[in-house]
C-alpha cells in the first residue's frame, strides 16, 4: 500500500468517526429530554385512571364486536319459499 493510499484510508476513517461522533453526541444530548417525556406521559396515563386491563373479558366492559349473538339488528334466517313459480326472463 502506498503512502497516498494510507493517507486516504486514514482520512476516510476520520470522516466516518466524526460523523458517528456527531450522531451519538446528538443522541446522548437528547436522551434526558426523551426520558423526561416518557415520565410525563407515564404519569398522565397513570393518574387519568386508564388502566391496562379495562378491555379484558373479566372486567365486564368487554364487548365482542364480531359475534352475532345478542345483536338486536340481526334477523332470523329466512323461511323457504312455498308455492312459487318461476318464469324465464325475456330479452
Amino acid at each position: 500500500m502506498s503512502f497516498m493510499g494510507i493517507v486516504g484510508f486514514v482520512l476516510l476513517a476520520v470522516v466516518i468517526l466524526s460523523v458517528l461522533f456527531a450522531l451519538f453526541h446528538i443522541f446522548f444530548t437528547l436522551l434526558p429530554v426523551a426520558i423526561i417525556a416518557i415520565l410525563i406521559i407515564w404519569l398522565i396515563y397513570r393518574f387519568t385512571g386508564k388502566g391496562g386491563n379495562d378491555n379484558t373479558p373479566t372486567s365486564g366492559g368487554y364487548y365482542d364486536w364480531f359475534s352475532n349473538e345478542n345483536d338486536p339488528n340481526t334477523r332470523p334466517p329466512r323461511k323457504k319459499a312455498r308455492n312459487v313459480k318461476t318464469k324465464d326472463v325475456d330479452k
